[in-house]
Parts: structure tokens; sequence; C-alpha cells
């Protein structure tokens, strides 16, 4: 089953966009009644930024996170709107479903349609569009090591790239090393020059592992002894090489594998190998001292900021086009906060991938993102570049948001007065309007709509519409 392609190509969304959300509406089947999540969701991720969501608790930001992965549960429906990824609508499938039934829910019909979603986005999720989850604890098999964990992210969604690498190390042999050793004693720009002599000597795939061993601080490890290391091991046997590269070639497992016993064991074991040498490498440069022990470790053993980049690994080791960290700072302390926040500084300057961080914590926000989203009641009600945000917030309930931030400065801290709506039962119009200090006739019947103030900056308040 293939997603259906999108059809609004030509109304705004563009090649530099990595991620179009067009008015998303998502709510929750109960006994209770039905809960509107998400109202009409509109947001542009582009390629290569972060993008910062805050809002308030039951806003919807974890929902529109989990909504673009296809995680929802059983009783989730998706009256209208469009995620669009790679000029494909990822909610094609489900929108023809709820445009066939209409009101009608039936939990078994919707259960196997999600389904559907699902198995198609397993194509997707975890390669093209990963998810660093709020609760490291809860997102980690707690009986499986993590080294396992991350090798097996990889052998799962991308088996070809370490089919790749197990060739190119043993392909690599003792008489090129002088080579290579002479170039990275030399070169300024190391990566480039390990790339150069890969595309040389037909090595593609061997660059991670050159670096990693390459940049080991280690004093006691001479550029000789790194060289050994690095083909230690290089050696696998005929038959091995066999199923290997037929697995290069096909660009993934064959289901002929999985049939007989005896491949099926030999690939796994080779390629799981691999992913362990993998997952050492990103632990490494992901700031994990001594990566080597960590792997063989259960997550309950390891620190909560331990934890947190070992999750933040499985998300980027199949190198995704968008990541979605979903508050990746809210279940440590304040010391590994600013650790994890200055990791993801320097992720994004590694990657290529664009980041939708969602938190309520605005200083997290300021911290890494470029724009900020602010979220409202299941819609954003502004957008803007950071520091514009936070300098020249336009919407009254932005306003009240940075307000209630506590500052050095001892300024009071205003809290925002009411509550937050019942998303069961939407106030009419705006449904800002009741904690609203400005508020006014028009607010209280039509929900506004994104009114560009400045080229780059979009609010959703009636009080700045033109007269």
């Amino acid at each position: 089953m293939a997603f259906g392609t999108s059809s609004t190509r030509g109304d705004g969304a563009s090649v530099a966009d990595a991620l179009v959300i067009r008015d998303l509406h998502v709510q929750f089947h109960t006994r209770r009644g039905v809960y509107k999540a998400l109202n009409g969701v509109n947001l542009r991720l582009r390629r290569g930024e972060v993008l910062g969501i805050a809002g308030e608790s039951g806003c919807g930001k974890t929902t529109m996170g989990l909504a673009v992965m296809a995680l929802l549960p059983r009783n989730a429906s998706f009256p209208q709107g469009q995620i669009i990824f790679d000029n494909k609508d990822l909610m094609n499938l489900p929108r023809e479903y709820w445009e066939r039934v209409g009101d009608r829910f039936n939990p078994k019909q919707n259960e196997r349609i999600l389904r559907r979603v699902s198995k198609a986005m397993g194509r997707i999720r975890g390669v093209r569009i990963s998810m660093v989850f709020q609760e490291p604890m809860t997102s980690l098999n707690p009986v499986l090591s993590v080294g396992f964990q991350i090798a097996e992210a990889i052998y799962v969604h991308d088996p070809a790239s370490l089919a790749h690498r197990v060739l190119a190390r043993t392909r690599a042999t003792a008489s090129q090393m002088p080579e290579l050793l002479a170039i990275l004693g030399t070169a300024r720009d190391d990566e480039a020059a390990v790339k150069e002599f890969a595309a040389k000597h037909d090595l593609l795939g061997i660059e991670d592992q050159v670096l990693s061993v390459w940049r080991r601080d280690d004093v006691h490890i001479s550029r000789k002894e790194k060289a050994i290391r690095l083909l230690a091991g290089q050696q696998i046997r005929p038959v091995e090489r066999n199923i290997v590269e037929t697995v290069a070639r096909a660009g993934s497992i064959p289901p002929r594998f999985s049939r007989v016993p005896v491949l099926s064991r030999v690939v796994r074991r080779v390629l799981l190998k691999e992913g362990y040498r993998k997952a050492r490498e990103l632990l490494t440069s992901l700031g994990i001292p001594h990566a080597e022990r960590v792997l063989k470790m259960y997550p309950h053993e390891l620190s909560g900021g331990m934890r947190q980049r070992v999750v933040i690994a499985i998300a980027l080791v199949n190198n995704p086009e968008v990541i979605i960290m979903d508050e990746p700072t809210s279940a440590v302390d304040v010391t590994v906060q600013a650790q994890i926040l200055e990791l993801v500084k320097r992720i994004r300057t590694s990657v290529s991938a664009a980041f939708l961080v969602i938190s309520h914590d605005l200083a997290v926000l300021a911290e890494v993102s470029d724009r900020i989203a602010i979220m409202y009641a299941g819609r954003i009600v502004e957008v803007a570049p950071t520091d514009k945000i936070l300098r020249n917030p336009l919407h009254p309930y932005t306003q009240l948001l940075i307000s209630a931030i506590p500052t050095l400065e001892g300024k009071p801290v205003e809290g925002i007065k009411g509550e937050v709506p019942d998303m069961r039962a939407l106030p009419a119009g705006c449904a800002f309007h009741p904690r609203c200090p400005f508020a006014f006739e028009k607010c209280l019947e039509i929900i506004p709509i994104d009114l560009p103030h400045d080229r780059d900056q979009l609010v959703a308040c009636w009080l700045y519409e033109a007269k």
C-alpha cells in the first residue's frame, strides 16, 4: 500500500520544506465524548532548521508529533488535514476512510485502518522521520542492552548500510594503511580526507569506522596500533560474504533468508555485530565515555542524562531527514539539561536533519530554536523567529506565557488567569477569548486566521486584522 501523492504542492509547499502540516484535526473518541486534541494545525518545517513548539500542558504538542509518526491509539480519528512529507500526504488513507464513514465511529474498523497506516509508515518511521520520546525509561526496553537496541534500529530499518560497512572493512588491506595514516597525519579536514581515500580505493562505507578509531582520545595508542585495530576482525567466511553481498545488492534482507533458519541466523549475527560497531561510534560522538562498556549495560544502569543520550542516538542512527524531540530535557536535572542542550546544538551542525523540538519551557527553546511556534487548544496561534517572538510577542497568549517566566531581575511572575478550555466542548470563536484581556465581540464568534504581521511572523489574532 502506498501513500497518496499530495495535491497541495502548488499551494504553498516548496522544496525548501522538510515537513508541512496543513489544517490537521485529530480527535479521540471516549465514553465521555469526543476529545478534540488538534483543531486545524498549520505548520511548516524548513530543511535544516530547528523549530520549537511551546504551550501549556494539554495544548496538543505531543499529539501533533505522534500524528506525524502515525503512533496514535485506536480511538484516534483524523477528520481532515494533511501531513506532507517528500511530496506525499501521509494522512491520505485515514482521511479517505473518515470521509466515507462520516460521524459513525467504529473502533475495530478504525484500528484496521490505523494498522495499515502504521505498516505504510514503516518505510519512513525511524528511517526518514524519527522521534525522541518524552520519557527515556519508558521508551527503552528494560530487558535489552543499550547496544542491542541501537544496533537493532539499524538492522530493522537499514540492514543494507550495515552490509556495506562489513564489505568496506573487509576490502581494506594492511598495505593501504600507510597511505591512510599519511593522509590523516597531514590533512586539515580528516573527514574529507577519509572520504576521498575511501572513494579512491572503493571502500565507501568505511569512513565512520576510520574516523572513530582515529579520533580516539587515548595517548597510549599509536597511529599504527589504531590502524591495526581498524583492521582487526575484518575477515569473514566466504559463505558469510556471499550473504552480506546479497543484502547489500538487494538493499534489504531478502524474504527467503527469513524462511531458512541457518541463513537468518548468519545474517542477523553478522549485521548485528556491525550494528554494535556503529553504535559504539555514535555513542562516542555523543560524548558518552567508555562507550564499549555502556553498550553492554541495561537502561536501569544508566543515569537520566545517559539514557537521554541513548534515545537520541537511536533517533539519529539512520540519518533521518526530520527528528521530533518531545520534551528532551524534562526528565533530567538542570546541569544535565544544559549538557543535553549543548548536545542538540552540536548535533544540528553535524547533521542535515530538520528538528521539531517540543517543550513547555520557552527558555529551553530559546537556546536551540531558529523559530518558535506557540500552541493553544490544538492550534498554532503565533510563529516567528526566536528573537522576534521573545522580544516582540504579538498574541496575548504569547505575551502572558512569557510574562509567567521567572527572571533574575526579580520581576513579579504573572500567572495566566482562567483555565485551559475543555477540549470536548471548545468555546466558540477564539479558544483563548475567555482568558484574554483584549477580547472583543469578533473574538467570541469567529475563529481567527493566520494573519501575516511581518514577512516571517504570523499571528492568529483579530487584534492585528488590517483595518
